[in-house]
């Protein structure tokens, strides 16, 4: 169990801090774009390479040591897009090429993602269908010498960065459904062009956009896994991976608006009355539960064991972080303690990353109320 963290991982996000406040804090005030300058000073820290081997040019550590870096992170950067782009890359390089990539595809990759050199984005979701295997569209077709890709992807996180795209694509079908497949694709693939990056006005400033790929022809040694069976064993898992990943996160965007909270309160002349002293009792409890279920779930991640209340704990996760946000919504219109910009900017970021995949969440909540009434009697 992970409920406190051990010395080493103290100590690592005590590392990350200062890096995120001295380094990161201030290029991100002025960025006008995606700070590459800062992205290879991540690269150079050895921060592109942390859950990675060493024997890549990784620094190690594991998805509690991720986590417990993406927390101190933002505590440190008090910017919640950065940590995107950066948590993404790692789990993409981790999970997925390192997961399923075979021997040739790691030695190839592997170093040029710990050290920064390349970044990764995984190619699922398409225009106008999202992610959901029933409605994509994007091909391969098998050829003498390898596949032809066909499609177009979006909303790839990092992509107008990225050297190196996993897409899945439809290879076949089995029983009226679609078979999906993995590739790597490198960008400089020919037929793979970029579309125009996406004009969010949160989670600023990671970087989206889509590909399209026109007839790309992608040789039999980069596909990533078991053909077939990517939906499986690469989109459904990383739909997790990403909720659990983002945690820490949240809790640390979550800790700079409580740490920001004495000094306006002070500053607005509002004076402490019991009922705002209660109220914010009630704020640092939930943090404090928030941060503990955070811990869990990448602890559990790092058991390689299957938990049954693991999709619980995710799920309980979003319900809580949502019902901070609320009450610390509700507690600064009752006690009129105005914010600033980058208050409103953060808080924006917190309740677009909590409110991810929500339709997911709530197929999983039925799932559980289907295994319910399946166990009766």
């Amino acid at each position: 169990m992970a409920t406190h963290l051990d010395e080493g991982l103290v100590e690592l996000q005590k590392q990350i801090g200062h890096f995120a406040s001295a380094e990161a804090a201030p290029r991100l005030l002025t960025a006008d774009g995606f700070p590459m300058a800062l992205w290879q000073k991540m690269g150079e820290a050895k921060l592109l390479g942390l859950g990675l081997p060493r024997a890549y040019g990784g620094s190690g550590g594991s998805w509690l040591a991720m986590q417990a870096a993406g927390e101190a992170f933002v505590r440190g950067s008090h910017n919640m897009g950065m940590a995107l782009s950066w948590l993404i890359h790692l789990i993409v390089a981790r999970f997925a090429v390192l997961g399923f990539g075979s021997t040739g595809q790691i030695e190839q990759w592997l170093p040029r993602l710990a050290s920064g050199e390349s970044t990764v984005s995984l190619a699922i979701s398409e225009p106008e269908t999202g992610a959901h295997p029933k409605y994509l569209r994007t091909s391969a077709v098998r050829t003498g010498k390898g596949w032809i890709v066909t499609g177009e992807k979006s909303f790839l996180t990092n992509g107008p960065l990225a050297d190196l795209f996993v897409v899945l694509a439809v290879s076949s079908s089995a029983g009226g459904k679609k078979q999906l497949t993995a590739f790597l694709v490198p960008r400089e693939t020919p037929g793979l062009s970029r579309t125009d990056p996406l004009r969010l006005d949160f989670l600023q400033p990671s970087p989206h956009c889509g590909i399209r790929l026109d007839a790309c022809r992608v040789a039999s040694d980069q596909v990533l896994g078991e053909m077939g069976e990517a939906q499986k064993l690469i989109s459904v898992p990383f739909r997790d991976l990403e909720d659990v990943m983002l945690m820490g996160p949240v809790a640390g965007g979550m800790q700079v608006q409580m740490a920001g909270l004495p000094g306006l309160i002070e500053a607005q002349g509002i004076g402490p009355t019991d009922a705002l002293k209660t109220a914010l009792g009630e704020l640092q409890y939930r943090l404090d539960v928030l941060k503990i279920l955070a811990y869990e779930a990448a602890a559990m991640l790092d058991s390689g064991r299957r938990h049954p209340e693991f999709a619980s704990l995710l799920l309980s996760f979003r319900f809580l972080a949502g019902h901070f946000q609320t009450r610390l919504a509700e507690i600064l219109a009752q006690s009129g303690i105005q914010t600033d910009r980058p208050w409103a900017t953060l808080t924006k970021d917190l309740t677009v990353t909590i409110g991810v995949a929500r339709n997911v969440a709530l197929i999983k909540q039925k799932k559980l109320g289907e295994d319910i009434l399946r166990k009766k009697g």
